[in-house]
């Protein structure tokens, strides 16, 4: 057991990269009391929230391991002024318990918002932020690190073809929702495809299982779940009004 020990972390340290552990909580799906802790008026007992849990057993942790801690929500003045003197160069957390939890070398507190409409100033001022537009980032990423898996299991003929058409497809498809058709539920072009990719995959995924055979006419089962997954991901969004125009572009 400690030469397995031993050379587990021989391998850790030889590595070129370090092991990150993510503590992920949406701020807002909790009331304020239950993200950093309450103080109970009839006892006089105080009980640490989500938050002050997660980030003191990551201050206490001993691993080199990176520690983040995702804010994945709305950020707000209701909850975000308790982060001041974390976000700063004091790097505590002050809890109305009068604890205070020193975050180590290796924690980060990360913040992944869909806008900053009610982050103050000072908070933007406290965090590196990088905002990307959805239109900068674009679909084209998530078709090639879907399709990437695919090189593997498929001839190379093959799999030019699957992503040469992949990309033609989206193309047409998300320009023409973007032009002519209506959507009860509005959807960028990076949610479409992204459906489309998950429904494309139900009907491969039983490919990638251990021991499982490729079928000798992948490319056509392919082509054909590929012009389905299109027809729902991007039809069975629009409305019942300019929904036969996308089965006649189809």
């Amino acid at each position: 057991m400690t030469n397995i020990t031993e050379e587990h972390e021989a391998a850790n340290i030889k590595s070129s990269f370090l092991r990150v552990k993510v503590h992920t909580m949406n701020p807002k799906s909790i009331l304020k009391n239950q993200l950093y802790g309450n103080l109970d008026e009839s006892t006089n007992e105080w009980t640490d929230g989500v938050l002050a849990i997660i980030v003191r057993n990551c201050a206490e942790s001993t691993t080199p391991d990176r520690k983040w801690v995702m804010f994945d929500g709305p950020v707000d003045a209701v909850w975000i002024e308790n982060m001041n003197t974390v976000l700063d160069d004091n790097k505590k957390l002050c809890l109305n318990s009068g604890a205070v939890i020193k975050l180590s070398p290796v924690m980060t507190m990360m913040f992944e918002v869909d806008d900053l409409s009610f982050a103050s100033p000072a908070t933007v001022s406290r965090c590196g932020m990088v905002f990307l537009e959805p239109h900068q980032l674009g679909y084209t990423v998530l078709i090639i690190s879907y399709l990437n898996k695919f090189s593997a299991i498929i001839p190379e003929k093959v799999f030019q073809t699957l992503e040469s058409t992949f990309h033609y497809l989206c193309d047409l498809c998300t320009q023409f929702a973007h032009y002519n058709l209506k959507m009860p539920q509005p959807a960028g072009f990076n949610t479409i495809v992204h459906n489309l990719i998950a429904i494309f995959d139900t009907f491969v995924a039983d490919w990638f299982v251990e021991g499982a055979t490729i079928p000798s006419d992948a490319e056509d089962k392919m082509m054909n779940a590929l012009i389905f997954a299109a027809t729902w991901a991007v039809g069975g969004k629009a409305d019942e009004h300019t929904r036969e125009s996308f089965n006649v572009f189809m």
